[in-house]
């Protein structure tokens, strides 16, 4: 039975009080949870299929990985365990970069979130069976407009993608930077993204 820590709604701090998943469901109590986004030296993102045996979102395309923290978990070994388990990606703490720790009120959650920067063959990642379908590689311009043509068949970051991504991206950067990871090859020099309008296009 899965136990999970209940926390403060307006400051995220744990309460002391923990309860079985169900319960937590139930009770629409708070929680936490994490959102490890995985991209690549070209700047791709590594977005993942849900299974459709899922019971929330079947067969959505999402662009992290990621689940609620456990009781004898922190943020930190619940974001190597996911990894590990929805995807087959080995990675240690130090590869981990902690960019936003954030409230989602309609997911009643305080979610940590992640960035990694792993160059993998699609190949080469292994779906957790009932969780996850299939894994691909999508450019940032790919994802933003199949959320714009199709956004019921994606979950596209947790509050602002356009936003996220350059955050993300700039954490990878100042990560880099600073030593904190060493990519075996060098990340691809960027711009800034226009963001995509309503029935527009990308510039």
């Amino acid at each position: 039975m899965e136990i999970l820590p209940i926390v403060h709604e307006e400051s995220g701090e744990l309460t002391g009080v923990c309860l079985p998943r169900h319960e937590v469901i139930a009770q629409s109590a708070w929680c936490q949870t994490t959102n490890i986004f995985v991209m690549n030296a070209k700047n791709e993102i590594l977005c993942h299929k849900r299974s459709s045996v899922k019971e929330r979102m079947p067969g959505v395309w999402m662009t992290h990985v990621g689940g609620h923290v456990g009781q004898d978990e922190d943020f930190d070994s619940n974001a190597l365990k996911e990894l590990s388990e929805e995807a087959g990606i080995d990675a240690t703490a130090q590869e981990l970069i902690h960019w936003r720790t954030t409230r989602i009120p309609s997911a009643r959650v305080w979610v940590r979130e992640y960035v990694i920067l792993k160059d993998l063959p699609v190949e080469s990642l292994i779906p957790q069976p009932g969780e996850v379908d299939q894994f691909a590689w999508f450019k940032i311009e790919e994802i933003l407009q199949n959320f714009q043509t199709e956004p019921h068949n994606w979950c596209v970051g947790t509050h602002d993608f356009y936003v996220e991504y350059h955050c993300l991206r700039a954490a990878l950067t100042a990560a880099q930077h600073t030593g904190a990871i060493n990519p075996s090859s060098p990340l691809h020099s960027w711009h800034p993204l226009a963001r995509l309008e309503l029935g527009g296009s990308l510039a």
